[in-house]
């Protein structure tokens, strides 16, 4: 059943971005093909220079509008999905509270992944390269001289991917606790869940201030380790991190769906 609610939601995402990703890359091949190629040969054309000004700025808008969308996408598919008008039919199929969550979060996770990938795609199409410059570069030589230079930078990039990735969850995750909780105020949902949000938000930071109060206190052994091995302590940083989102995005997810198995309100 998991598979059919994240064909639902699949479904509604192709409709939503079907002209919005291939617009960003387009505007990127423009600007590859009209700004990017002129920057040896500077023009007071100023026809050319506006027409410059406007893509740069149509192609940051539409940067801006794809992330933006895709928060306001993630907050209304879950919210008219499940505790809004959809969520009547939504909770009278036979899946389970979590099955539910899991396909938005999925749904959600996989969006942002595309958008990112198609704002660094897009990035990259800007650059004027071309494929006899890329195969000209000895990328054994370089990825040798990485290694000598950096060890684990491998470990590093993945950990940091994996930090990103669980921190993400935990952020998306806290918009569904947030919204779920707010479902219990009543008439008052939207400002219930946007209290609910501020309100976890103040005690995270509360919290971070905490344990950054409580490291400074070992300020000096980790002085010491830092002028011994800072990658050593660089990666026990990263792992904290992965670790409280991890925890953070657990509680919100089971909390989330306590709330929508015990709690629910469509009224």
């Amino acid at each position: 059943m998991l598979g059919k609610l994240l064909k639902y939601d699949f479904r509604s995402v192709s409709r939503e971005y079907m002209l919005l990703w291939p617009a960003c890359l387009v505007i990127a091949l423009v600007m590859r093909f009209t700004i990017f190629s002129r920057l040896d040969n500077v023009t007071n054309d100023l026809l050319a220079n506006i027409t410059n000004v406007l893509t740069v700025f149509t192609y940051v808008a539409v940067l801006v509008a794809m992330f933006i969308i895709t928060l306001l996408f993630i907050i209304q598919r879950f919210y008219k999905g499940i505790l809004g008008s959809e969520g009547y039919l939504m909770n009278t199929l036979p899946v389970k509270p979590w099955q539910l969550v899991t396909s938005k979060l999925i749904c959600a996770m996989v969006l942002l992944l595309v958008s990112t990938a198609v704002a660094g795609l897009s990035v990259f199409l800007m650059i004027p390269i071309s494929l006899q410059d890329i195969l000209q570069v000895d990328f054994a030589v370089l990825w040798d001289r990485l290694m000598e230079v950096f060890p684990s930078f491998l470990l590093l990039v993945a950990e940091l991917v994996l930090c990103s990735l669980v921190g993400t969850v935990a952020s998306i995750t806290q918009l569904y606790f947030s919204m779920a909780l707010g479902n219990l105020f009543g008439k008052n949902r939207l400002i219930g869940s946007i209290v609910s949000y501020v309100g976890i938000s103040m005690a995270l930071n509360i919290l971070y201030t905490v344990a950054t109060t409580l490291l400074s206190i070992s300020a000096a052994y980790y002085q010491e380790l830092w002028n011994r091995d800072p990658v050593l302590l660089l990666h026990g940083i990263i792992w904290f991190a992965i670790l409280s989102s991890a925890v953070l995005a657990v509680i919100f997810f089971f909390g989330t769906t306590y709330i929508l198995k015990n709690k629910l309100n469509l009224e």
